[in-house]
């Protein structure tokens, strides 16, 4: 087979009778060229999924409450730009499927020790993450060229070597791994045709991370009935860049003499707006409520100058190795 790329296609069209009447011959010209197609991920920071889990390693908040945090899937967002996919000037194309396979595949790895994780554009994927769309990578909008797949990455998906106890009965015995912080996802794109015509992989990577959690009030001295601004700084939260997420108030301990529990425990006496911490924009990791300071919590009443102690339990500082 000999590339096409760098020739031109004419096509010419024999009028044997103008408008003077005469044979003329017109004719049009295109040059064909490929375009070296790149990959990237939507971060170069993810942070490190985890698990749901119960008993008091997972609890949403240490001292506070019995809910156990649920699990966190970390979406990847893999974009593929290559415009020699774009083969439709007005609709959607894509990457893979039954007729276009491509060679997109996603892998973590820790040291010498790699996970597969998933081939993207292709309808046998072998992948962890339940594929949709028949594995293609669909154009993000008419006449982009640019490819975009979800990828859900759970805190089982990593290797198998150096995960620690509290994984070996749900992860490792069942042939699984985990995702520790340090480790690096990979993301592989072959271009079967380049701006020259031939073959070229292109990679981009980027790392799972634990970040230290801030929780913020915006004032040091309320009145009853104010509103209190609380904020939480926590990337760690920040598992999908498009979008905000939401978070449970059952995170946040109240500690004072009337009373000690979680807010979402006496969500009626705080009155949140909204109802639970909301992201302040995509993927910004910053979490905020409007509470309302309440005259009591139940039977007892809050007196002058008395002191609030807010508690936020982080299970994944900067530094650990996993959440």
């Amino acid at each position: 087979i000999v590339t096409v790329t760098g020739t031109d296609i004419e096509v010419n069209y024999q009028d044997f009778r103008n408008a003077s009447g005469e044979s003329i011959e017109v004719g049009d010209g295109a040059s064909i060229n490929a375009n070296t197609g790149s990959v990237a991920f939507d971060r170069t920071v993810y942070p490190v999924p985890y698990g749901a889990a119960t008993g008091t390693q997972f609890l949403e908040h240490a001292t506070a409450g019995t809910t156990a945090l649920s699990a966190g899937t970390v979406v990847v967002h893999v974009r593929v730009t290559d415009a020699d996919f774009n083969v439709s000037a007005q609709g959607e194309d894509a990457i893979g499927g039954t007729n276009n396979n491509a060679n997109v595949t996603l892998q973590i790895e820790r040291g010498s020790s790699v996970k597969f994780l998933a081939t993207l554009g292709n309808t046998t994927s072998g992948a962890t993450d339940s594929l949709t769309n028949d594995g293609k990578m669909l154009e993000v909008s008419p006449d982009s060229g640019v490819f975009e797949y979800d990828l859900n990455v759970n805190f089982q998906d990593g290797p198998i070597t150096d995960c620690p106890s509290a994984f070996t009965t749900t992860a490792g015995s069942a042939g699984n791994g985990c995702i520790l912080q340090g480790d690096i996802i990979t993301v592989e794109y072959t271009d079967n045709n380049d701006a020259s015509g031939k073959s070229q992989t292109v990679t981009d990577s980027a790392t799972f991370d634990l970040r230290n959690g801030v929780l913020q009030s915006d004032k040091s001295v309320y009145l009853i009935g104010s509103d209190m601004i609380l904020t939480l700084i926590e990337p760690d939260f920040d598992l999908d860049n498009d979008g905000a997420q939401s978070l449970t108030l059952d995170l946040i301990e109240w500690d004072s003499d009337a009373a000690t529990t979680t807010i979402q425990d006496q969500i009626t006496t705080f009155d949140p707006e909204p109802s639970a911490l909301r992201e302040t924009g995509d993927s910004t990791g910053i979490f905020q409520v409007v509470l309302e300071i309440p005259a009591a919590i139940g039977t007892e009443n809050l007196d002058r100058g008395e002191k609030i102690d807010l508690e936020y339990t982080d299970w994944g500082p900067a530094g650990a190795d996993y959440v």
